[in-house]
This record gives C-alpha cells, structure tokens and sequence, in this order.
C-alpha cells in the first residue's frame, strides 16, 4: 500500500477496541492466575478479530483518499458505540446485547418502562463527542506525517502488532478448547464476560484421532464460580416434613396433540385420575433446553451458565437432604447433551444410560434396567425416579405396535423428506408413542402392585415436542410452533381430585411444585422461574421458550420470537400462536412490558 493512511487509522482504531474490550473482565471476580490470563488474551483476542473483519470489509475506503479515511472513521465511532453500550446493557442484565435488547432500545414505548433521567443522555453525548474527537485527531495527525515516516512507523506497528496479536488469538483459542476438553469449567466459565467472543472446541476430534473424551464427572464449582447467584437464599424445609415418592417419565419428542385414547389409551387412562395441564409448553424446543427447564426450573437460558459453572439443581440437593433413592434411566446417553455437566452432575452413581441396539430395544432395556432397581430398593424409604424414553424422536417400535398405517418401514431420507411423506411420517409418531404408552401402562401396572401408585407424585411429560409440517417445518427445534413446543404435562398427586388446567404453564413449574409439595418453605421466586401449580390456580401471563439461536414469548394470541445472532438482532418477528403465521407488522404490537420482565428473569440469578 502506498499510503499508509488506512491501515495506520485502523491500527489506532484498534487500540481503543481492544481497551474496550478488557473493560468487560471487570464484572468477573475470583480469577485464578490462570483463568486472568486467558479471560485478557480471549478480550485481545475478540478485538483483533472485529477490527481484522471490520479492515477486511471497509478496505476499498482506503482507495478513496481523504474522504474514504472520515467513512472509515464513522464506521468505528459505531462499532466503539455499540460495544460501551453492550458494556452497560452486560452490566445491568449480566448478558450482551441481543434481539430482545434491541427491541426495548428501539422500541418508542421504552421510555414509559425505563426512565434514564438526564445524566444518562449527557453521558452518552459526551462518549459520542469523544469518540469522534479521537477520530478527527488521529486523522488529522496522520495527515502531517510525511509519507515516508508514516510507512516507516507502519512497517515497525505490523512487526509489533500483527505478529504478538496471531500468536494471541492462537494461544487463547487452543487454551480455551483444551480447558473445555478438560472440563475446567472455572477457566471456560469466566469468558462468557467478553463480547462477541466465539470459543474454539474440538472434542469430536480429540475423540476422533486420540480417543480421548470430556470428562463425564466434574466437581460443583459454586463455591469457586461467581457468577451464579443461585438460589438467592438457601433453601429451607420444613419440620416434620414427609417425602413422598416421585416418578417421572418423559418420552422424547411427544407433543401433546398426539396423546388420545386410540394412540395412548394407557396414559388416557392414567389423565383420568390426575391434573391434566392443556395449555402447557417446554422450556425450549430441544432436548438440551427441555430438560434443563424442567429439572431446574429455570428459564433455558440459565443452560450456558450453568454447564460453565458444572452447578446441579436445587431438586436434587433436597431429595438427598431428605435421604431420596435416586434413579435416572435414560435411553440416551446423559452426556450428550451434558446432562452428568449439569443437573446430573452429583448423580453419577445414580445414571443408568448405557443401553444398546434401536431406540425401542433401548427404551424396553430401560423399562427393565428400572424394574430390577425398584425390585432390589427400599420401598420404606423415598424414591425419585427419571425414566426418559427415546422412540417417539427416532419414530423407533417393534412390528407389532406398527397400529397405524401405511407406515412404510425403513430409514428416513432426511435430504429428501418433504410434505408429501407426512402421513407415513406421522404414522410412524404416533406408533412409537404407542409402544412408548405400553411401556407406560407396564409401570403404572407394576407400581399398583408394590403398592405405590397411590401415594405417589407421578408425572408423565416430554422434553418438547415434534412437528410434521402443520407449520411448514419438519421435527423439532426449528421453530417455537405449538406443534414443537407444547408437552404433555399430566401430574397426579396423591389425595387430589383429577382435573385439567387450560392456563399457560410451563416446565419452569415442575421444580417448585414438587419442592413445595415436599418441605421447602421458600418463595419459588427466590430459586426459580416458575410457581408452585398447587398454590393456587397457576396464572402466566406468557411462557418463556429459546434454542441456541432464539428465545420467544408465547401468550395464548402470540408467539414473539427474538433471534440471539448479531445478523438478526433486527429480524424480530410476531406470529399468531394458533396458526404461527407470521402477523404484519402494521397489525402487531410487542408488549414491551413482557420483555423487560423476561429481561429481569433471565438476569436474576446471575451476579
């Protein structure tokens, strides 16, 4: 380059990036020496990259001399603003700007919910009158160097810079995919703090060529890791209180549509004796958000904290305060997702997961790996139990279950499946449900046998549900249509007349109704998202759900979906829960009051 004017510009641009950056390390505390160290290169790091994107992006600029230099400029003043402002957004909620954070900074209702006052507003004047400042300076200064010294000083920043800042982003990446692989969740939890920060893992392949997996088992780290602030109290039990037994089956991907007397008479049968909840939803759409909703009762967004923090569930911590025997039989491995990382982290004696062959030998070598467990348990003492089954996703059953048809036999081509193969698709659901509803209707069967069906909790649900294109998609966690979020929830609690429930309730409620039910005095508002469903009729105003990618708000009328990716933070749609069409814009409204509490509950048990 013959003038140095740009990359001398965007050198300088770079300096007040990556200071920027390292301001975020201040809301982390605890750091070991280690865990400083690479949290500063992870913040050197994420600065680099965005400048290098941003050089890469606004290069023919620098062919425009001198104007190219002040749009170059502007383009920094912008992306500086966005990251002070991601600065204080990180600061009051504990995450950074997303799609719901762009939709109350935009939103002209906002300011009726949040009141800045003035020092706020003369604040950010005198940041943008500064960063322009810097700008102009710089500009003007590179401007008086004579063109031979401004490549000389160019050429020594390259040697200085580019050289220090690769070795940087390389070491930061490999020491972050090695403490993942480790299971350093004291080292990997602090980088959440840095913005835009996008981690390096590589345990498919240390599995792949080295044979060497994660680490199944890890130590709770929240006396170490602070930035849970789970519960905000303890926990306390009432005197005298006395357990119940629990048990719990969840069939993987089974909405609440499917669930009737021809497809499942036995778990029919059971709704007739319990609470039958028609208006209930997952905590997301997947089974990694599901069951973390369910077994925390927290909104799913918590899931990214939590693994990083390897900190368990409260359910868990009291059933064993109450000397529970805990079971959890799952068809699928519990460590992937990282369950055994998370809400399973101090039950590894209690995981049975290892099971062989289809998806329904799995789910019958479950069924029977837990009848041998009670057949050999105490029954004078409390039980919890988990049971998860896995034939509905796989749409997996043995020939003599094949009830509906034609269910063409065979593996699904997943490249070529359209709406044209939604019969024999839905076929094959509702089949494995079937088989699902026998092995069911086993347990219930066996547990009036022992004797303890009547004074038991028992719960049948799922993690989330399947769709066959009613929506225009296909299985599950690619959209938050009824068809793939709403669960069954069917709960019957001993002594309690049967009923349904047609108000909203989600999997957030599971924890606090059985805590509540089972001695904890506490507020479910000081441990959870949810509310206990026996306290009074359950009444929410909207149900929380999110994926990897997106949250959404669902009331009974709409469905708001938010998308966490910086390419969408302003592609926020409103769908019709019914229909889950898209509404026009001109014909929709966004109930910023809903999302401000969302906000507030998705910062509450963070530091």
């Amino acid at each position: 380059m013959k003038d140095p004017s740009y990359s001398l510009l965007v050198k300088a641009n770079l300096f007040i990036s990556i200071l920027l950056f390292i301001l975020f390390l201040t809301f982390n505390s605890d750091y070991s020496a280690v865990s400083s160290a690479l949290t500063l290169l992870a913040a050197i790091s994420s600065a680099a990259i965005l400048v290098l994107a941003l050089y890469i992006v606004l290069f023919i600029f620098s062919f425009w001399r001198p104007k190219g230099l002040y749009i170059v400029a502007f383009v920094f003043v912008l992306a500086h603003l966005g990251i002070i402002t991601d600065f204080f957004i990180y600061r009051l909620y504990h995450f950074h700007i997303n799609a719901m954070v762009i939709n109350i900074l935009t939103s002209p209702a906002a300011a009726d919910s949040i009141q800045l006052g003035l020092a706020p507003y003369l604040a950010i004047a005198a940041i943008i009158a500064s960063l322009i400042a810097f700008e102009w300076y710089v500009i003007k200064a590179i401007g008086k160097k004579v063109t031979d010294d401004a490549k000389i000083l160019n050429k020594r920043l390259n040697w200085l810079i580019l050289l220090p800042l690769f070795l940087v982003i390389v070491i930061e990446k490999f020491s972050y995919g090695t403490a993942y692989l480790l299971g350093k969740s004291e080292i990997t939890s602090k980088f959440s703090v840095v913005p835009l920060y996008q981690p390096l893992t590589f345990t498919r392949f240390a599995a792949k060529y080295f044979d060497f997996e994660p680490r199944a088992e890890a130590q709770t780290l929240v006396s170490s890791v602070k930035s849970l602030n789970y519960p905000l109290v303890p926990l306390e039990l009432r005197e005298n209180s006395d357990p119940v037994n629990i048990f719990i089956f969840a069939s993987d991907a089974v909405r609440n549509s499917v669930l009737s007397p021809e497809v499942s008479p036995n778990i029919s049968s059971f709704a007739q004796e319990s609470w039958v909840y028609d208006n209930h939803y997952s905590g997301g759409n997947s089974t990694r958000f599901g069951i973390f909703s369910m077994m925390y009762g927290l909104n799913s967004t918590y899931w990214f904290s939590f693994l990083n923090a390897t900190r368990g569930s409260l359910l868990f911590e009291t059933l064993e305060r109450q000397d529970y025997q805990i079971n959890i039989t799952s068809s699928t491995s519990t460590s992937w997702p990282e369950f055994r990382k998370t809400c399973y982290i101090d039950q590894q004696e209690s995981i049975h997961d290892t099971f062989e062959g289809t998806p329904a030998e799995k789910d019958r070598q479950s069924n029977d790996a837990l009848k041998a467990w009670l057949s050999r348990t105490n029954l004078n003492k409390p039980i919890f139990s988990f049971l998860f089954w896995d034939a509905p996703h796989q749409r997996s059953y043995p020939r003599e279950y094949a009830k509906f048809q034609p269910d063409n036999e065979g593996a699904t081509n997943y490249l070529t499946v359209s709406e044209s193969d939604k019969e024999v698709l839905f076929n094959q659901y509702k089949n494995a449900v079937h088989y699902n509803d026998a092995l069911f209707g086993e347990f219930v069967a066996l547990l009036k046998e022992k004797g303890l069906y009547d004074d038991a909790i028992i719960i049948l649900t799922s993690d989330h549900g399947q769709e066959f294109f009613e929506f225009g998609k296909f299985g599950h966690n690619s959209s938050f249509s009824r068809a793939q979020t709403q669960s069954p929830l069917i709960i019957k609690f001993p002594g309690k007349e049967p009923r349904t429930i047609d108000s909203l309730s989600s999997h957030v409620d599971i924890v606090p109704t059985l805590l509540s039910y089972i001695g904890v005095t506490n507020s479910p508002d000081e441990y959870s998202n949810g509310v206990d469903l026996l306290s009074s009729e359950p009444v929410h105003d909207y149900i929380f759900t999110a994926n990897w990618n997106n949250n959404a708000i669902i009331t009974d009328k709409t469905t708001m979906v938010f998308s966490n990716l910086p390419n969408k933070m302003f592609k926020n749609e409103i769908r019709s829960t019914e229909t889950y069409k898209t509404i026009p814009k001109e014909k929709s409204t966004i109930d910023e009051r809903l999302i401000l509490d969302v906000l507030d509950q998705n910062r509450k048990f963070l530091r």
